[in-house]
């Protein structure tokens, strides 16, 4: 009697087990739909920021900058100009003979923006995606923007709507009876084998939300069959709230937000030299991080993940204050080596940042002119509070270095309005270095903008020396990064020259 009682209650326990790890990877899941169609939006909205308000438009150097903007984006095809409603020019089709009608708009959202669902393109209606319009700009997602949603075999069916579940972004899957839920899932402390799991965007950001959903039928996979087997109630409860606590104590999350609050993050230094001379000039502090497996986690991935969290302020600060304490001795001598931070959009607009910094480059001893503050991806240069943020920083002394530049947030018109000490050239350009016509192009024009504006070049990903050369030959005061260069290290292992 004991055993068949032992049995059982091992069999629903690792059931609950079983449903709880479906729970998790059903969360994991969700949470990176939402934060990839987030990252998506933002793309748009900076590109079609970044495009609005161009004089000559579809004139040869609109085309031209609307190529620039294009060119570095991950998750768009094309972007366009519109003119009484109609597409007129873009930056793939050059412009067009006639002017296109534009089809009726899906919805538009709260905050003006139009929006075309599963549309057929315009110019090709084989094409088929999604669409984003303001203004005079319209951009197109590409068709493969959601590849690898939902993740292959996992049967998961999943939505991306608005808040008041009254328009779809997005489908995976059948999503039949999948409904938006606000709260508690309908799934949760039960043992219904649809498990359903929402998450919204943070207030005052995009009005998104994704719910997903699986079915978790199998009662006999090794959680339970474990557990059934102690023969004992008592075991097979213990057993089981133990691997449930383990479960809960792995996750990438709640790993991560242990790490930044305990200060478990590296940093590394990755050279920047002059071209010309191979001179050391300064290093870029990035952020590394070890999840509890001892595997390296790409910051692509956790640095993401933790502004999703709530905790890139706590991540910036962390780095920034590590950087400022490995560098102290050799950011007070007195050659001109800097240290390069990277500036999130949450840190421009803390009002108390400015103070932050100040007092941290006060308490080391050290100069704020041999600081430089990388304005991130993501950005909102539009942003008033943002800019008086960044001429506060200047008026202190701080470097002000344009990230990514040419990807959306690098808008001209605040490029000027900033004054910023350099630009920084994404990698991506770089690898277009006598690999591409278009991209050889787009770098020789970024490097004019830079000489006529009197602002410093910086140039990411070099890893060849013909890049290298390249780059040196048509500007030679271009401060290079990249493997050639020098890999990301140990403060105690930055070369000396």
């Amino acid at each position: 009697m004991m055993s068949a009682l032992g049995f059982l209650a091992g069999l629903a326990a690792g059931r609950l087990i079983e449903l709880h790890q479906a729970d998790d990877r059903l969360a994991r899941h969700n949470s990176r739909l939402l934060a990839h169609s987030i990252r998506v939006a933002q793309e748009s909205q900076r590109l079609i920021a970044a495009a609005t308000h161009s004089a000559d438009q579809c004139s040869e150097s609109d085309i031209a900058t609307l190529r620039v903007l294009l060119f570095n984006a991950t998750f768009l095809r094309d972007i366009g100009r519109l003119r009484d409603g109609m597409l007129v020019c873009s930056a793939a089709w050059g412009v067009l003979s006639w002017p296109h009608d534009m089809p009726p708009e899906t919805f538009t959202t709260r905050s003006g923006v139009k929006l075309w669902v599963g549309a057929a393109n315009i110019i090709d209606r084989r094409i088929i995606g999604d669409m984003a319009a303001r203004g005079d700009v319209v951009v197109f997602t590409a068709p493969g923007a959601f590849d690898g949603f939902p993740e292959a075999g996992s049967g998961i069916d999943a939505k991306v709507l608005t808040s008041d579940g009254a328009h779809v972004f997005r489908r995976f899957g059948r999503t039949d009876g999948l409904e938006l839920f606000l709260g508690e899932s309908p799934s949760a402390h039960s043992l219904r084998a649809e498990r359903v799991i929402s998450e919204c965007a943070a207030p005052g950001t995009f009005d998104m939300c994704a719910v997903s959903r699986v079915q978790s039928q199998d009662w006999f996979l090794l959680p339970a069959l474990t557990l059934a087997l102690t023969g004992a109630l008592a075991g097979g409860l213990l057993a089981g709230l133990c691997v449930l606590w383990r479960q809960q104590s792995k996750s990438e999350r709640a790993a991560l937000r242990k790490a930044i609050r305990s200060g478990d993050i590296q940093v590394r230094y990755q050279p920047l030299r002059d071209l010309a001379t191979r001179r050391l000039a300064g290093v870029e502090a990035l952020a590394r991080w070890r999840a509890r497996d001892g595997e390296a986690v790409p910051p692509t991935v956790f640095v993401p993940l933790a502004e999703e969290m709530g905790l890139g302020r706590s991540l910036s600060r962390l780095v920034t204050t590590q950087a400022l304490r490995d560098l102290s001795a050799r950011l007070r001598a007195a050659s001109a080596f800097y240290v390069s931070i990277n500036v999130s959009a949450a840190d421009l607009q803390d009002d108390a940042y400015a103070d932050f910094l100040l007092r941290s480059v006060n308490e080391q001893g050290i100069a704020p002119q041999r600081v430089a503050l990388e304005i991130t991806e993501g950005s909102p240069l539009s942003d008033s509070h943002v800019l008086a943020m960044i001429r506060t920083l200047r008026r202190q002394g701080f470097m002000i270095f344009i990230d990514d530049f040419g990807t959306g947030n690098s808008n001209l018109n605040y490029l000027a309005e900033m004054q910023a000490d350099a630009i920084k050239l994404d990698r991506r350009f770089t690898q277009a270095i006598g690999a591409e016509q278009a991209g050889t192009l787009i770098i020789d024009h970024v490097i004019d903008i830079s000489r006529e504006l009197g602002i410093g070049l910086i140039v990411e990903g070099i890893e060849t020396e013909a890049q290298a050369q390249y780059l040196s030959a048509r500007q030679p005061a271009t401060i290079g990064q990249g493997w050639l260069l020098g890999r990301a290290v140990a403060a105690d292992e930055i070369p000396l020259v």
